[in-house]
């Protein structure tokens, strides 16, 4: 760990890890690059295959502690080991394939600190093949300050892992990552944790999130299943709001169709239609706005 200076609290930086080789040391410096004084890192292989372990064991980081998994469990489980591991009082998320800026925590607690905020994240960069994005879009009318975000997250993610820092006893409290979900764990977590603490927002960008070259196919057939089990799982939310229910499902829909998944984009119109009902059209119109 380094040292407290002026106080500051500690912060657990959680970094997932599988037959990542080849970037785990990136990932890592941009983390030891910080400006800020007190942090310990927390890589947790989720049984890796490679030399993984040689690589991060090559870095001689004494900030570093290195858990390895005997299996591959998923990231999920592989985080929820790192936040029961973790010594600070909060926890951050880094993945193998993305890149902080060095201000980042200095940033993100500073600001915490200020609005006496449990949870926080902050804009990001999606870099996919080429293409960049910044996250939140300007069309998502993302709420400023520390503010009750859960009617807005019902209507769509926007928090990613990479920008969320969170206190440790607050992410206890709700049960920490879904192990069963393939995707849209970050989703389902800061729905749960949007249920009762106000989150904040800090609109710099601090993140450089790469999108790696996973199947696409799979992809989608995670993000349809996972959509389906944060539906049900978070039914009494989704009830009582029809136009983020129709949302969640028309953009489920309309990536199972555009990847040729004809069952799962049945599957999401008629729930669209059924349980959307009335708020249909809203629905449609806020989709269409926030491309």
């Amino acid at each position: 760990m380094t040292s407290a200076t002026n106080h500051m609290p500690l912060v657990s930086v959680v970094i997932p890890c599988y037959n990542r080789a080849d970037r785990i040391a990136q990932a890592v410096h941009s983390v030891v690059d910080q400006d800020y004084p007190s942090f310990e890192i927390i890589v947790v292989d989720d049984g890796s295959t490679d030399n993984t372990e040689a690589v991060v064991a090559a870095l001689e980081i004494p900030t570093l502690r290195y858990l390895r998994l005997q299996e591959n469990r998923g990231a999920n489980s592989a985080r929820n080991v790192g936040i029961r591991e973790a010594q600070g009082e909060y926890i951050a998320f880094q993945d193998s394939d993305d890149l902080w800026s060095a201000s980042k925590l200095t940033t993100q607690i500073k600001q915490m600190l200020t609005h006496n905020a449990k949870v926080c994240f902050c804009a990001f960069n999606r870099n996919d093949r080429g293409v960049k994005t910044r996250v939140p879009k300007a069309s998502y009318h993302v709420q400023h300050g520390c503010v009750d975000r859960h009617a807005e997250l019902l209507r769509g993610s926007y928090i990613s892992c990479q920008t969320l820092i969170a206190r440790k006893e607050t992410l206890l409290s709700v049960g920490l990552f879904d192990e069963s979900l393939k995707r849209l764990q970050d989703w389902e977590l800061c729905l749960r944790l949007a249920q009762d603490n106000p989150i904040l927002y800090v609109e710099e960008v601090l993140v450089e999130a790469d999108i790696s070259d996973d199947s696409v196919s799979r992809q989608v057939e995670h993000y349809a299943g996972s959509a389906k089990n944060i539906l049900d799982s978070h039914s009494a939310a989704f009830n009582d709001n029809r136009e983020a229910t129709a949302m969640l499902c028309i953009n489920v829909a309309a990536n199972a169709l555009q990847h040729g998944h004809l069952g799962s984009f049945l599957y999401f119109v008629t729930r669209a239609v059924r349980q959307g009902g009335p708020a249909l059209p809203g629905a449609l119109r806020k989709l269409y706005l926030r491309r």
